[in-house]
């Protein structure tokens, strides 16, 4: 079976970046973690921009055992009150916009065997 990945992303509000990192070493990483599908968890920033500018400020990589187990991490209570809190605190929108893709982009990626 091919690895799975799931491409987080996003450019939140303006922040402070010292109070961010505590939120995703206390509360982000552990709420992720905790769930049996994904695999591992981890939380990006884009530092330069070497070829021009990207469409996103940040990024995480989450490796799931199977994209068939999506739901079911979404349904995960500590996974949901996770999104719900940083949607709600760190996305460039908030929770109440119409649109939550402008938030946050999802892509499900296939890694190449090989």
């Amino acid at each position: 079976m091919s690895q799975q990945m799931v491409l987080l992303t996003y450019t939140p509000r303006e922040l402070d970046e010292t109070e961010y990192v505590e939120f995703i070493k206390q509360i982000d990483y552990p709420a992720f973690r905790q769930n049996p599908h994904i695999l591992e968890y981890t939380c990006w920033r884009v530092t330069e921009s070497v070829q021009g500018r990207e469409m996103f400020t940040h990024f995480d990589l989450m490796k799931i055992d199977s994209v068939d187990n999506w739901e079911s991490i979404l349904a995960d209570p500590v996974v949901q009150g996770n999104i719900e809190r940083w949607t709600r605190e760190w996305s460039c929108h908030g929770a109440d916009h119409p649109n939550p893709a402008e938030n946050l982009k999802i892509s499900f990626c296939q890694m190449y065997e090989g």
